[in-house]
Parts: C-alpha cells; structure tokens; sequence
C-alpha cells in the first residue's frame, strides 16, 4: 500500500485583511492615500511649471496653458505606467532616490505624450524650448514634492509591524539590517522558526510558523519577512497563499542572497524564472566619465567649501594647535600607497598611542574603530561625526590617488592583513564616500562592509556613484555609526 507524502502544514490565517483592521492608519489606507497624495503632487508640480513657462516665454500662452492642463491626466498616466505609485507599500526599503531613473523616463514620455495631445488642439504643439523646459521642469519639481511628501508621510503615520520568519542567525541579519536603513519604516516585533535553536541577540522568538495567525493577530502585524532557508517550496507556495489572504505585504529573503546584487537581471525561459549573472569590467567609457567626474566636482567643491575649510582650520588651529592636516600612507587601488590628507582629530601622538588600544596581531578582523578613542581632541568630536574631517580629501582626488566614490582606503598595517578575498576591495581607487558611509558606517562589521563594497565593485556605474553621492549629506547630517 503507498502512503502520500506528507504535505505542509496550512497556516489558518483569518481571512479578514488585517490591513483594514488598524483603524485609520491601517497599512491598505496607507497605501492609498499616499498613492493620491503622490499622484497630487506630480499634478502639481506639472501644472505649476506650466504656468511658469507661460509667464517667462512668448511662444506659450494662455490658451495653451488651457489645453495642457486638461490633457495633464495623461501625464499622471505614464508615472502610473512607470509604477511610480505603488512602490512604497511592495517594497520593504524605498525611497525618491530610488525612483530617480523612471521619474526621468516617465517625464521624457510624459513630454512627448502631452506634445502629441497639443498638435492635435486648437493651439498646436509647444515649441522646441517649452517642451524642454516643461519637461525639465516638472522632473525637478516631482522629484523635490516627493521628497517633501514621504519626509511629512513618514513623521505623520506610524511605522509597520513586522515578523521575521526563519532560523535565528538570520533573523539577527534581518535586524541589523532594518535598525541601520531607518527609511524602511519596519518594526520587527520578534520572529518564527520552526526549531529551538539559540535565541537570536535582536528578536524574541514569537513561536513557530503556524503560530502566524496568532502573532499577526496580536501585534497588527503588516509585512512577513521570510528568510526560512530550508523551507521547502510547498510550504513557501501555503505561506504565500495564506499572506495574500490575509492582506500581509511579503518580503522574500532568497537563500543565496550573498550572490544576488543588483547587476543580477531576473529573466524568464519559459515557466522557468532564471537568474543572469554579468561578469565583466567596467567599459573604459565608465572609468573615463567617473575621473571626468571626479575631477570637476572636487574642484567646484574645493572652490565652493574654501571659506568652511579655512574657518575649520582655524578651529583646529585655536583649539590644539598644530598641525591643522593630518597626514597618513594609506593603500590605493591595488594597493599602491599614496598620502591621504584630513582635518586633525587626535592628539598629535596619536599613533604613538595606538597600540596601548588596540593589538593588531589579535583582531579577529582586518578592520577597527574605537567608540569613544581618548586620542580625539574636543574640536575632532564635531568633526568627525559629520565627516567634515574627511572634506581635505578632495585634494586627493583632485590627484588622482582617490575618488569621489568607491571604498574607504585603509591603512596599510591593517591592508596586511587581508586574505586573497579581502583584497578585492583594493581593484579600484577608494572613495571620500561610499556604500560604507551611506548605510551604516562604523556600526558596520567588516564582513558586512566587505558585502557592500563587493557589490559596488560588481555593479560599477555612474548612476549608483550618483546615489551614494546624493545620500552622503544625509548621512553626514545624521551622524549615526561616526565614530
């Protein structure tokens, strides 16, 4: 007689959507209303450089303000069509930035559409200059109401309830990933795994994963994140079915996270969902636009910042004397030394001292930093944790031994003790900034740094040098990790 194998325990989940049963600020109304609000705003921002073209052009006029702003539904249209609505509520980390390519495309096309719709009016098409100013202009506009938007939308509403599900080690993971990207808005409540296995440092265990409905029951909440990596594919397929159900948002930790970036394109072949991995240098067309880049903006920067430079100096200088720089050897793209230049922050026999702090044969990683170093001088308190310490280092890259972008350079002593894998990070210039600085900085292991970097080296491109760039005065502002 043959026996069925044993099939996945449902989950019993109670089918109303916890999400409408959270009064008001329930995570579906969320969704909805900060969708209207998104959408308001991009109205907004086209309309009122509408109006401003009209009033600083003469080839635009009132009766063409008329037509383009009743064809301007079409224009919300095509950021509908870009999914530039519905991101915030599916993804468990989003943000303006993120968005920035498709607001470009979705501005471009909106342009041409609202165009198309005008030679069709009485008033015909705008001319060469208007369609470039209004398209230019909205971009601008959406982007900065959209940051305005969710920076109000985030200080008004509440943050969502969370549960991780898997083994503990990784609900840790899941954790430290959440406290140090504060702009994914999750609470982890604790989480589920099916075994007893040490507690996690981070999270309670709640029960298992058929205690689910209980738990979501009890803390609200709205997002699942599931990180079982032995879960077989039937119980994934019943967790999947029963969070739909139940109205949860659901977030999927691959079990190979460690491999998947973002260069990694999800394609299909059939039914079957396949991963394309790139494996190639960056085009010199790439390196050459980085340098170009690197070269005009620490020279605009260095230009601009000189009358903060010179008062900093002079702070330096009143507090503890000289020397204002602090100089060190440090390793470059392949290691090659080159001379770093800072603001002082330490007494000046700081290096001296260095070892009556940390022993360098005995880490247990190639990488320290000290909370709270008595070496740091009062003036080198401020300076460090906003990083304006770091601001010298234009004068590097202007030079060509760094960049604006790329992983912080290490001393050499430390560098020594890297492994062959450890080394990668020595395959270009470092950076004043980088993946580093923006998620996490000294809070950082270095394994976990080192996962960032690779991922930045993998991934190499002008528009995720911009990103960091973009999210570095924020992280200087916040200060968190500056040690």
């Amino acid at each position: 007689m043959t026996t069925k194998p044993p099939q996945p325990a449902r989950v019993d989940v109670e089918k109303p959507r916890l999400g409408d049963q959270q009064g008001p600020w329930g995570s579906r109304r969320r969704g909805m209303v900060l969708r209207r609000l998104l959408a308001a705003g991009d109205w907004l921002a086209l309309v009122a450089t509408l109006c401003a073209v009209t009033a600083s052009t003469s080839t635009t006029d009132v009766a063409t303000l008329f037509w383009a702003t009743l064809f301007s539904p079409a224009w919300i249209l095509v950021v509908k069509l870009h999914g530039l609505y519905d991101n915030d509520h599916r993804r468990i980390r989003h943000s303006t930035l993120d968005e920035l390519p498709s607001l470009v495309s979705a501005s471009t096309l909106g342009t041409l559409l609202l165009d198309g719709l005008l030679a069709l009016s009485p008033v015909g098409p705008l001319s060469p200059q208007s369609a470039i100013a209004v398209g230019v202009g909205t971009l601008a506009v959406s982007f900065v109401l959209r940051g305005a938007i969710r920076f109000l939308w985030h200080r008004l509403t509440p943050v969502a309830t969370g549960v991780v599900v898997g083994p503990s080690a990784v609900a840790d993971l899941i954790a430290r990933r959440v406290s140090t990207h504060p702009e994914a808005r999750l609470a982890l409540v604790g989480y589920l795994s099916a075994t007893e296995e040490r507690p996690a440092r981070e999270l309670p265990r709640l029960g298992s994963v058929a205690d689910i409905s209980r738990v979501a029951g009890e803390h609200a909440i709205e997002r699942v994140v599931v990180t079982e990596l032995e879960m077989s594919e039937g119980a994934a397929e019943g967790l999947i079915e029963e969070c739909k159900a139940a109205g949860l948002a659901l977030t999927f930790l691959p079990q190979h996270y460690g491999l998947l970036g973002p260069g990694i394109e999800l394609n299909r072949l059939a039914e079957l969902p396949v991963l394309d991995f790139r494996f190639s240098d960056p085009p010199r067309s790439t390196v050459a636009m980085k340098r170009a880049m690197d070269v005009v903006v620490s020279a605009a920067m260095l230009l601009l910042l000189s009358p903060l430079l010179l008062a900093v100096a002079l702070w330096i200088l009143l507090d503890d004397g000289r020397p204002v720089f602090f100089r060190q050897r440090r390793a470059g793209k392949d290691g090659a030394p080159f001379t770093m230049l800072k603001f002082r922050t330490m007494v000046t026999d700081a290096e001296q001292r260095l070892p009556e702090l940390v022993d360098l044969a005995t880490l247990d990683q190639p990488a320290f930093k000290i909370p709270d170093d008595p070496r740091v001088t009062r003036s080198g308190r401020s300076l460090r944790r906003t990083s304006v310490d770091e601001l010298p280092q234009l004068i590097n890259v202007l030079r060509g031994d760094m960049s604006l972008v790329g992983p912080r350079p290490e001393e050499e002593s430390v560098v020594a003790l890297y492994d062959e894998r450890q080394r990668s990070r020595l395959a270009i210039k470092p950076g004043i900034t980088g993946p580093m600085q923006v998620y996490g900085r000294s809070d950082l292991t270095f394994e976990e740094r080192l996962a960032m970097e690779r991922d930045y080296l993998d991934n190499l491109s002008l528009l995720t040098d911009l990103e960091i760039l973009l999210r570095t005065p924020r992280a200087m502002v916040r200060g968190e990790g500056a040690y």
